[in-house]
């Protein structure tokens, strides 16, 4: 080929639209609706920035994989969907980001939902920095999920979602079957949502009782929870085999709960109580859980709210009750000034089966006051205590990740963590309220 055809290929390839990437700048439903019915693999939808109120947009498509097409903000936070406006998603290799929900509420199950109607749900599919504010149907008995992720392979990041005051999930991983989903959820701001004072108040469950027996495969990781008080359980494990690492819960009621499904692995995570009232941190249910190098301070939570327990459970219980706990492992975790630890919890006249094959090893567990925040319900036989330390006379410091741990001494506890900053949750162009105080003390 001559250099003269090369050049002529080169330019008719460049004018071919079905090859070009295009990026299309559209300022009315209408003009979205045209231009979505154009966009291929690689093309970008900008929606013009103010306020597009009372608007549910589908957004469909099929990119690929390294083209996605894409639906985002023509500047980000300036773009703010109010009234009765809600988006769907169904197809694959899609994005969305850097959108806002405001001053209004969805008419619908969901304001962002990854899926357009049963059936045809978003696959492989991206949705990062937005923000969903005080967005709630008028009635607080009314229900939504802010977020329903459907699907597989999709990924939640960098959200900012606060001030659910009605029924539902904040965001839920929404299963039709036993379908393995390998989703990801990561570095979102969970900001303050008040009791709800019924059930339905959680920030995030992943699965529903009806499908616990199957493994969903979906990771929750650095995620950032802040004054999430809306229930007894802020994360509600609900299917098999999901990951809980790297997680911040700050000063919220309630606990990280495998309610239903087997073979989680909650690892690394971070709660700070500052001694507020039903701070808690993890309760363990079900089958193979794994509970390990996470780190707990100042939970005053008791019974449901405590900063760890073990419950009792149904002999032989289906699924949706509450499955004995069977093998689950307790290791490496510091709990600092925790008012209760139970194992054996919620033991009843139906709560009779005691946890077996399990083990307690190598945790640091202490209470500056000198209190001992364990308790014992019925038979602990079946977990195994192996190295543990509780002697409230241990040295201590504060490490340089504002993290207390042993001054000197068995290698116990935590271990070294690295705490995700509140800053890089979230999205930077739209506040959170005032946050933690900086720690800057070395003591206990």
């Amino acid at each position: 080929m001559t250099m003269r055809s090369l050049i002529v290929v080169v330019l008719l390839a460049c004018a071919d639209p079905a090859l070009a990437q295009r990026t299309m700048l559209v300022k009315t439903p209408a003009q979205y609706q045209k231009a979505l019915s154009k966009a291929g693999a690689g093309d970008t939808i900008v929606l013009a920035n103010g306020v597009w109120r009372d608007v549910e947009l589908e957004f469909r498509g099929n990119g690929r994989a390294g083209k996605p097409i894409t639906l985002t903000a023509q500047t980000p936070g300036r773009v703010v969907f109010s009234g009765r406006s809600s988006l769907r998603l169904s197809g694959s290799h899609l994005v969305v980001s850097n959108l806002v929900f405001r001053d209004g509420y969805s008419p619908r199950g969901e304001v962002l939902s990854f899926r357009r109607a049963p059936g045809d749900d978003a696959v492989d599919t991206r949705v990062t920095g937005i923000v969903i504010d005080g967005f709630n149907k008028p009635s607080s008995e009314e229900l939504d999920y802010w977020v329903g992720l459907y699907g597989r392979r999709n990924r939640f990041d960098h959200g900012h979602l606060t001030g659910k005051t009605n029924k539902g999930p904040t965001l839920a991983v929404v299963r039709d079957d036993g379908q393995r989903n390998d989703h990801r959820i990561d570095h979102n701001f969970f900001g303050p949502r008040p009791d709800l004072g019924v059930n339905g108040g959680e920030t995030i469950r992943v699965g529903t009782s009806h499908h616990a027996d199957s493994a969903s495969h979906t990771t929750v990781d650095h995620n950032w929870f802040e004054h999430c008080d809306g229930e007894a359980e802020i994360v509600s494990n609900k299917s098999g085999a999901n990951i809980y690492r790297g997680n911040v819960f700050f000063e919220s009621q309630g606990a990280l709960v495998l309610r239903h499904g087997d073979d989680a692995l909650v690892e690394g995570n971070v709660f700070l109580g500052g001694g507020k009232p039903r701070t808690g941190g993890v309760r363990v249910i079900n089958r193979g859980q794994t509970v390990r190098h996470n780190y707990m301070e100042g939970l005053a939570g008791e019974g449901f709210f405590s900063a760890l327990s073990i419950m009792y459970g149904v002999p032989n219980s289906p699924a949706i009750r509450y499955v004995q706990v069977d093998g689950a492992v307790v290791e490496r975790n510091t709990i600092i000034n925790a008012r209760s630890i139970v194992f054996g919890l919620g033991m009843d006249k139906e709560r009779t089966a005691p946890p077996i094959n399990s083990r307690l090893a190598s945790n640091l567990i202490v209470n500056l006051d000198g209190a001992d925040p364990v308790r014992v319900n019925g038979d602990a036989g079946g977990i195994a205590m192996d190295g543990n330390l509780r002697d409230p006379k241990t040295p201590l410091k504060r490490g340089g990740n504002g993290l207390i741990e042993a001054a000197d001494g068995p290698d116990l506890g935590a271990g070294p963590l690295t705490v995700v900053d509140r800053a890089s949750t979230g999205v930077p162009w739209y506040g959170k309220d005032p946050g933690p105080p900086v720690r800057s003390d070395r003591g206990g």
